[in-house]
């Protein structure tokens, strides 16, 4: 982000089940890089993400991407860069989908609009090896490493996250940024199957959080499978 100053658009706050939003701490980060909050920014909390899934709202996703399309438009943005799927978080995931689809749509209006993501729970250098030579990677400077821990540290709500995850790749591994050009995304669960979160969904419904689980094959693929469909009526 200090590179490229980019419009960051965010579609949930990040409350999570404590209903506590962490956009006030997005906006911070924005702010020191020189990065601008986009129209579409905390659009929904976590609970109204999950709930849209769970009641099969497709249209609230597709029109996201609709939305999302107008904007690179207006914009003239040249590449964009999302979440990887990792059958980690179904928000995470969709955001993949919703993104790959907004650039179909934008590409279908003129041009090509590249797409690339990258882990969030796999190591940040982790990357396909047929994808190595189109990935745009970034080598950080140990200033730049110090910045990034201490905005990843500056989330209080994912301190036990971070150092988690710093435990599990080690320091020196987020030296290196790896942007992975878009595959085309499918109707399988990305990663294990069944994917983490039904499992973690399972835990967080015993405690109490939730009612109900959310799955990828009666929740998640049903968006997928939308917003492909809208692709495929536009592509020529």
């Amino acid at each position: 982000m200090e590179l490229t100053r980019p419009v960051v658009f965010v579609i949930t706050d990040g409350s999570g089940h404590t209903g506590s939003s962490r956009l006030a701490t997005t906006t911070a980060v924005l702010e020191r890089v020189g990065a601008t909050p986009g129209s579409v920014y905390g659009r929904m909390s976590d609970r109204e993400i999950y709930a849209a899934m769970m009641r099969g709202d497709q249209r609230l996703f597709t029109d996201l991407a609709r939305e999302l399309s107008d904007a690179f438009v207006r914009l003239g943005v040249r590449e964009i860069a999302c979440d990887a799927a990792e059958g980690y978080n179904p928000s995470h995931d969709v955001c993949r989908y919703i993104a790959e689809a907004a650039a179909t749509l934008t590409s279908a209006s003129g041009g090509t609009l590249p797409g690339y993501d990258f882990p969030l729970v796999a190591a940040p250098t982790a990357c396909p090896p047929h994808l190595r030579d189109r990935a745009w990677t970034v080598q950080l400077d140990e200033g730049a490493l110090d910045r990034k821990i201490a905005a990843a540290r500056g989330y209080e709500e994912i301190a036990g996250d971070v150092d988690r995850t710093l435990a599990a790749y080690g320091r020196a591994a987020f030296l290196v940024e790896s942007l992975r050009p878009f595959e085309p995304m499918g109707l399988e669960p990305p990663g294990n199957d069944p994917p983490f979160y039904e499992q973690h969904g399972e835990r967080q419904v015993a405690a109490g959080h939730y009612t109900q689980v959310l799955r990828f094959r009666d929740h998640v693929r049903p968006v997928a499978a939308a917003l492909r469909a809208l692709t495929t009526v536009v592509t020529p």
